[in-house]
């Protein structure tokens, strides 16, 4: 076995531990090895520590081997030896059984979990614990649908009733998801007894969790707004920007995966796996890490942009032989973004506020001005966040001549649309849903490799494999079963520009 795995234990001083096996590695190494005990079934804990154990397992779906690959698959990190070394492009060789360890951290340790918090929370009438167990299990089916395309949903996590369930169709999927979300809200509105420090994201908070609730569903509806098909055709794109005004209000409210200093208990997972891994993983010819260098070719600063901080914060050293600033190699010198004990974005007002401005650069009934207005919003809190410059943007920035458009080849709207998601690519660094993004515009952000080549969905991987362990177990996997080059519904509509 040529994989690790780590416990996370996250403790808070005189309060609680979260006790969960990680897959941090990468291989078919089962994370239930050795344990008895059904994870679906965790006997008669309090409903408050299995949503903590559940929490647990959301967060290693969200910041770990997933988030790895995703990242050199859109040229934000570069796999450079061993099996992420065949794993990077032009390769791509993510097998099914590489995905083995999260499938089951998805489904047993998150969604398993969450579906016992959600029982126990209606059999005592906490519609407030109902609510954040219901909105973590949509933060999880929605990456999982994202990710997989088809995958078992309404008949997931049944246990020995159930060892078979059907996969659903990715759209179907996603309208389930968008919906849950809505349920939440709801009864995350009603109230009830409040999990405090065993709900590791919020301390049971239920405004906070109603805002990071709408921002997930403005995330999903912006999957698939571009799409007709039904179940979601009816989801448009001014929905989205109305999600989103209900969404994250401000950074400090952004959903987070704390993250300590204990190795292999509960350290940032990207720094734990530097710090087992030494070089497998590494930003040699990042096109992020190009887009933040002042000495680059590519860089993005302008007169009203300075990206030197935004680039201490993720990356040190020379293009192209970038690394990730505060991992191992460096001594874990803390406040970067690959250090041991920095927390994990998983969700954030930036994030909230650059849906807004793609949204509604789409929707009539929004237009450039509201757009531009989001777009700035992100970029003040990015100022607030790295410090250096990010003054506001205007009409004339993008106008043919503008710092944004200087050779007019883009229409205005064009100008903003491709500003806004390149902001969100480097404010979504090894957060998934920069490889959401990717394939759902058709790389309207121009991605390029570290030849130089803009990213073409042709060759692009356009899904993640179902587990082995799935194809191996359950008899209605899907026959064909889709390889990693087959596009997901989602992203086989085309997507609309200005």
């Amino acid at each position: 076995m040529n994989s690790f795995e780590t416990n996370l234990i996250v403790k808070r001083a005189g309060q609680f531990f979260l006790v969960l096996i990680l897959a941090i590695g990468i291989t078919a190494c089962d994370v239930t090895d050795g344990f008895d005990e059904d994870p679906n079934a965790p006997g008669d804990a309090p409903a408050s520590k299995v949503l903590n154990s559940a929490e647990v397992g959301a967060i290693l779906f969200q910041d770990g081997n997933h988030a790895r690959v995703t990242s050199f698959w859109t040229e934000q990190l570069n796999g450079a030896d061993r099996q992420y070394a065949g794993q990077d492009r032009p390769q791509y060789g993510l097998s099914a059984t590489d995905v083995n360890n999260l499938w089951i951290t998805g489904y047993a340790d998150a969604i398993g979990d969450l579906t016992v918090v959600a029982e126990k929370a209606q059999a005592s009438g906490n519609s407030l614990l109902l609510g954040i167990a219901q909105t973590v299990e949509a933060l999880t089916f929605g990456t999982k649908t994202s990710l997989h395309g088809g995958i078992p949903y309404r008949e997931a996590v049944q246990g020995n009733e159930n060892l078979n369930p059907e996969f659903d169709p990715q759209l179907e999927v996603y309208n389930g998801v968008i919906q849950d979300l809505d349920t939440a809200m709801v009864n995350l509105n009603e109230g009830g007894i409040s999990p405090g420090e065993d709900d590791v994201f919020y301390q049971g908070n239920a405004d906070l969790w109603i805002e990071a609730a709408n921002t997930l569903k403005a995330r999903y509806m912006l999957h698939v707004a571009h799409v007709d098909a039904e179940p979601v055709g009816q989801y448009t794109f001014e929905d989205v920007y109305q999600a989103t005004q209900e969404g994250i209000s401000g950074t400090p409210n952004n959903l987070v995966a704390p993250h300590g200093q204990a190795l292999a208990v509960n350290a940032n997972p990207f720094w734990q796996f530097r710090n087992d891994r030494g070089d497998d993983l590494d930003a040699t010819g990042s096109y992020a890490a190009r887009l933040l260098d002042e000495n680059s070719d590519l860089y993005r600063g302008n007169a009203k942009t300075d990206e030197t901080e935004r680039f201490s914060f993720y990356f040190f050293g020379e293009e192209p032989d970038y690394d990730m600033a505060g991992n191992a190699s460096t001594n874990d010198q803390p406040g970067f973004f690959y250090s041991r004990s920095t927390d994990f974005p998983i969700a954030t007002y930036v994030e909230n506020e650059l849906i807004a401005a793609e949204a509604a650069l789409h929707s009539a009934q929004q237009g450039f001005g509201v757009a531009l207005e989001a777009l700035n919003n992100a970029r003040s809190a990015n100022e607030q966040k790295f410090g250096g410059t990010y003054e506001d943007y205007e009409e004339a920035d993008f106008q043919s001549g503008g710092i944004l458009n200087p050779n007019g080849n883009m229409t205005q709207a064009e100008a903003l649309l491709k500003e806004i998601l390149e902001e969100k690519y480097v404010s979504l660094i090894s957060n998934i849903e920069a490889y959401a993004d990717l394939r759902r515009t058709e790389n309207f952000a121009g991605i390029q490799d570290s030849e130089g080549e803009v990213l073409t969905m042709d060759g692009l991987p356009q899904r993640f494999p179902i587990a082995q362990s799935e194809v191996t177990g359950n008899e209605n996997v899907p026959d064909p079963i889709p390889g990693i080059q087959s596009t997901t519904p989602a992203n086989e509509a085309d997507y609309p520009t200005p």
